[in-house]
């Protein structure tokens, strides 16, 4: 029976070119690759429970930079660590060690092995299986890449790596720089989040043993931030040019254009560069079910970025697009970036109307809805006359349009709503007017505390008149007036108190 167990075990572990329990105890195998000699632990069960995926992640090993360093050097909790895995405790860290167990050991470990091969060794790849973790103190150990940044091992930790290195069309030489101890500074880490090692750098496509891909660093650099500003900051990777940005030599007299020259005079890169970000990185619902059940306490904690961020990155039991939709940065048409993006040139769009027919409670006035947003109408319902308006098509709305499903004396309505906001319009700007002049002469006549109550006033009043002046009274005729009702009577107010 033992050597039938001896024999199978054999057959499968040269059958995938991996490395198996010795058949005879009394020497080791010269044939066997030195190579995979030293990866014995590893192999002597996870490569025979999950065959094509082990083989493929040992392929990739071999022809990767690390090749030198074992398996268990890596995967294996650091000797000083307090956390043991049983299963591990009673496997042979090498050849010379399994030589070392008593008969019955080996036989009852090889019979552990082969139990689990019966029931998974025909296991599809694409089975999901939990990805295995590293330790950063296995790879920040004092022989590998220390975090003193001394000596010739320690310098990896705080010396400018060249991330990416590649020729511009103008055949000068791009290389962005990467610096380890710069990304681990916890000052830097978003809310609730601790980088590890494997944070960045994972076995993506099969090809490399582990790598770190680009996408990753948009996602973290881009993910909620001001373009060129924080973590965005494009200096950060990018030198920026001192080349001109003119193709003729300016005129004597005239600015010499530059990058440093825009950046010094506060010229947003958006103005050239919206194009290089196209995402937002948001998670979707749908995600988070690929791994949890449907569940509300689940649900309920997508927003709270902190725990999201502790108990997926932190205990590094997700990768970054597990959760994220990815942020690309790349070269793109600079004039569609805009052209089709109405934030681009309209920030806030139509908010005023929306405020206006949602009428909520404000100062002075009480929550007064539109009876169209009651019925939840949106602006595609009253907007459906075309218009052509400094060259652009635009929907607008049509008094007609309401007869559609009201009655016809509703289209005259309309009419009769423009004519009394437009007449309450005209009242209140010149009270507007009549109050800043009282605000200037008031300056130096007035005491402070006086000018900074009717200061206050004034910009409650006024931002009532732009708030109906800007979304078109007409979207909710009501609420309109009540704004400038209550803007007019702060108006006076403000000029009563001044004349005290």
């Amino acid at each position: 029976m033992k050597r039938f167990i001896m024999f199978s075990i054999i057959v499968m572990a040269a059958f995938i070119s991996t490395p198996s329990y010795p058949a005879d105890r009394s020497h080791l195998d010269e044939t066997i690759d030195q190579s995979l000699k030293s990866q014995f632990f590893c192999g002597y069960c996870h490569v025979m429970t999950y065959p094509k995926v082990m083989k493929k992640a040992y392929e990739s090993w071999k022809v990767d930079k690390h090749n030198n360093i074992r398996c268990v050097e890596c995967h294996y909790p650091p000797e000083r660590l307090d956390v043991k895995i049983p299963a591990h405790e009673r496997i042979p860290r090498d050849e010379v060690a399994a030589l070392m167990k008593t008969d019955w050991e080996y036989m009852n470990t090889e019979l552990a092995v082969l139990s689990r091969l019966i029931t998974i060794l025909n296991m599809d790849e694409s089975v999901v299986r939990t990805r295995p973790s590293l330790d950063d103190r296995n790879c920040t150990t004092s022989r590998c890449h220390p975090t003193t940044g001394k000596g010739k091992e320690g310098e990896f930790w705080t010396k400018k790596i060249n991330f990416v290195e590649s020729e511009r069309e103008d055949k000068s030489k791009r290389i962005i720089p990467y610096v380890h101890k710069t990304h681990f500074d916890k000052t830097k880490w978003v809310e609730g989040q601790e980088l590890h090692c494997t944070t960045c750098h994972q076995r993506q496509t099969g090809q490399k043993h582990f790598e770190v891909s680009r996408e990753q660093c948009f996602l973290c650099h881009f993910k909620n931030t001001v373009s060129n500003e924080g973590r965005s900051k494009c200096s950060l990777c990018h030198e920026i040019p001192t080349k001109s940005l003119q193709k003729k030599a300016p005129e004597p007299g005239a600015k010499l254009i530059t990058h440093q020259t825009i950046e010094t005079d506060k010229v947003s890169c958006n103005s050239c560069h919206s194009q290089h970000i196209n995402g937002n990185g948001q998670v979707k619902v749908k995600q988070c079910l690929d791994c949890h059940d449907n569940e509300k306490n689940i649900l309920d904690g997508i927003s709270n970025r902190k725990l999201m961020h502790e108990e997926h990155v932190a205990e590094q039991n997700a990768r970054c697009f597990n959760c994220h939709e990815p942020i690309e940065h790349k070269k793109a048409d600079f004039l569609d970036a805009s052209r089709e993006t109405c934030s681009a040139c309209h920030p806030d769009h139509h908010i005023s109307q929306k405020v206006l027919l949602a009428g909520p409670e404000t100062k002075g006035v009480s929550e007064t809805p539109s009876l169209m947003f009651d019925v939840k109408t949106n602006c595609l319902g009253c907007h459906t006359n075309e218009k052509i308006v400094k060259g652009e098509k635009v929907m607008h709305g049509d008094p007609k349009t309401c007869a559609q499903c009201h009655v016809e004396k509703t289209a005259q309505m309309v009419d009769e709503w423009k004519g009394s906001i437009e007449k309450a319009m005209k009242e209140a700007k010149d009270l507007e007017k009549e109050s800043e002049e009282a605000l200037a002469n008031a300056k130096g006549k007035a005491s402070d505390e006086k000018l900074k109550e009717a200061s206050a006033m004034f910009n409650e009043a006024r931002q009532n008149v732009r708030l109906v002046e800007a979304g078109g009274g007409v979207h909710n005729q009501k609420y309109s007036i009540q704004l400038l009702d209550a803007a007019m009577n702060s108006f006076e107010d403000l000029i009563d108190l001044l004349k005290e």
